[in-house]
């Protein structure tokens, strides 16, 4: 399975993706607000003076490094009066309000400190980590953090948070290249911190370096302190890029750390699934269901492998726990209808499809497969609302004009189903069926040239057709020419051997010519008319699902 396929790799919760990414920052380059956050000595401030200044700044940072608030802001007080207009003591102010979580007062004292000291990188540098908080899902506030992170490389041009955070900016921004600029000018030591590893895998993988990605992805699944929330950060690029393997690497070895989550056992198992690791990928979705017996999602997600794995009664089970959790939801017994009729339980489809069309009977999908379901009943003119009602919806649609003339024919009003299936011949998507059913038509009302002629319009227009090849025998024996019939029938059983027309058709050229293979035929023919009614049977029974995906039928 191609994994830009995959549901689970879409962006379905931006904000929780960005809230990881900040994470990161702080994970990845963590430091002290007050290191290098404010110049020893200010402008101001020289001789005797600039030695008190000193020794005012850093009592107030050791009042902050020991988390007493109280005292540190009455000394910055003392400290305003004194040196009035001051960078150095606003962006202390900063911190102190940002250290007490008050962000509107923080912000302002950061701006003041910038205003009256421009080149005091640190003011910037702590005013561009408020504005990170919201950067992610506001693009305003992301080019203010971008213009802030840029200003303190400015000033300070080895500075690892601010290339971190332009690096980050600018890949939310899908700028890949300059932001991978930005992270191979990172210390070395900054480089292989964990959140410097996910970006630049991400960058990568983004930008089609394979050999990279491949170097990047494995290193960070080697590094101690991966967590699921790093490959968050890699998923999307790496979805981008069909990288499934990737992805299964980097979440099996953060799995080695920690637990995941059942959002990381979800990836982690469509991972597997477009790997094509079908049996183990059911596993792991079955341990994140387990971990999160409320997700509808995951119970879709084992029913699409289960059908993979053709196994259908096991996406049938999936399904039925699905429709328990979210009775409203018009698309699980739709789904669960596809799968009866694929089993060919008719009845048990009918009455899933009806679920589905009383949630949204203008559904035009679910109208047409009821319609198509009931046309293989007893009484199929009750296809016919159905039917025209997804005409009436999609009128451009050949399949509905077919769906028309089909349930038509079947109900023997035969020119009724003409004239739909004339209008179905003209679209290439439908005139193979059209024409084999204005052949069996022509054929009923004896035509048996004009029968001929449409006949083999749709063998040329699709030659494999066993049912097609039969009624050519038919018509065969009708002429009397036998050697032409038996050709038919030959053709017909070497594309499907227990086709029920064929080895009707056969049988009935050995009764007319006496053919020594009567008997045997007849044998045959018992056996392909067996089947037929087990499997007749088989459509109108009705099975009991249970939540485990087992169902009452023996294996």
């Amino acid at each position: 399975m191609d994994v830009c396929n995959i549901t689970m790799f879409k962006d379905e919760n931006r904000r929780r993706w960005c809230a990881d990414t900040l994470r990161l920052l702080i994970h990845g380059f963590a430091c002290l607000c007050l290191a290098l956050v404010f110049q020893p000595f200010s402008d101001g401030a020289v001789g005797n003076d600039a030695s008190a200044y000193e020794r005012t700044l850093l009592e107030i940072q050791k009042q902050i490094e020991t988390g007493n608030f109280a005292e540190a802001s009455t000394l910055i007080a003392a400290a305003v009066r004194r040196y009035p207009h001051d960078g150095g003591v606003e962006n202390l102010l900063g911190v102190v309000e940002i250290e007490q979580g008050y962000t509107a007062p923080a912000s302002k004292a950061f701006s003041d400190a910038i205003i009256d000291n421009p080149r005091l990188a640190g003011a910037y540098l702590n005013l561009s980590r408020i504005k990170m908080q919201s950067a992610a899902t506001d693009p305003a506030v992301r080019a203010e953090a971008l213009r802030l992170s840029l200003k303190v490389l400015q000033l300070d041009p080895t500075t690892d948070e601010a290339h971190y955070q332009a690096a980050t900016i600018l890949f939310w921004n899908k700028d890949y290249r300059p932001s991978l600029e930005h992270l191979q000018k990172l210390s070395a030591q900054a480089r292989v911190k964990i959140g410097a590893e996910a970006l630049l895998c991400a960058d990568f993988a983004a930008l089609g370096h394979r050999q990279e990605t491949n170097e990047t992805a494995h290193a960070l699944a080697a590094n101690p302190d991966l967590t699921e929330q790093d490959v968050d950060t890699c998923v999307p690029a790496l979805r981008a890029v069909r990288r499934a393997d990737l992805i299964e690497v980097l979440l099996n070895a953060a799995a080695k750390h920690q637990t995941l989550s059942p959002d990381g056992l979800r990836v982690f198992g469509l991972a597997q699934e477009a790997d094509g690791k079908l049996q183990i990928a059911r596993v792991t979705l079955e341990g994140a269901f387990a971990a999160n017996s409320k997700s509808v999602q995951i119970l879709e997600d084992l029913t699409r492998i289960a059908n993979a794995a053709n196994d259908n009664e096991g996406a049938l089970g999936y399904l039925a726990q699905a429709r328990d959790l979210q009775p409203g939801n018009a698309e699980l017994p739709y789904e669960f209808g596809v799968i009866c009729v694929r089993m060919g339980l008719y009845a048990e489809a009918r009455k899933a499809i009806a679920d589905a069309l009383r949630l949204d009977p203008d559904n035009g999908e679910y109208n047409l497969g009821m319609g198509l379901v009931v046309s293989f009943s007893e009484d199929p003119s009750q296809a016919l609302p159905y039917l025209a009602r997804y005409h009436s919806l999609r009128p451009k649609d050949p399949e509905g004009l077919l769906a028309l003339g089909e349930a038509n024919f079947r109900a023997k009003d035969y020119d009724a189903a003409s004239q739909w299936l004339k209008q179905a011949v003209s679209s290439e998507k439908t005139a193979a069926d059209a024409h084999y059913y204005l052949g069996r038509i022509a054929l009923q009302e004896g035509h048996l040239d004009g029968a001929t002629a449409e006949l083999k319009q749709s063998l040329a227009l699709r030659a494999d057709q066993p049912d097609t090849l039969a009624e050519l025998g038919q018509i065969s024996i009708k002429l009397r020419d036998f050697a032409k019939a038996a050709s038919y029938f030959d053709q017909a059983l070497h594309k499907d051997q227990d086709n029920y027309a064929a080895n009707f058709g056969l049988l009935q050229l050995y009764a007319r010519t006496g053919d020594s293979r009567r008997e045997q035929q007849s044998q045959r023919f018992d056996e392909i008319k067996n089947i037929k009614e087990d499997r007749d049977r088989q459509m109108i029974r009705v099975i009991e699902i249970r939540p485990t995906g087992l169902s009452n039928e023996p294996k």
